[in-house]
């Protein structure tokens, strides 16, 4: 599965980001969407972050470093 890291502004209107502010996204190209035929992107949060960090590190301890 592909991924593309950009930043840019959000495409919606709210009064958290408004459009005046940049942010994060993690696009899979390869992921096209039926209904509009865009690849799917999404904005991850900080906490989202940490937690796949955590998980990665909980499968590297438990798979990969296992004797």
């Amino acid at each position: 599965m592909e991924i593309k890291i950009s930043i840019g502004k959000a495409d919606f209107n709210s009064s958290c980001f408004g459009n005046q502010k940049d942010v994060l996204f993690v696009e899979f190209p390869n992921c096209i969407s039926s209904k509009n035929g865009k690849s799917f992107k999404w904005m991850p949060t900080y906490k989202q972050l940490e937690e796949i960090k955590l998980a990665l590190d909980n499968i590297e301890k438990l798979s990969w470093n296992a004797n």
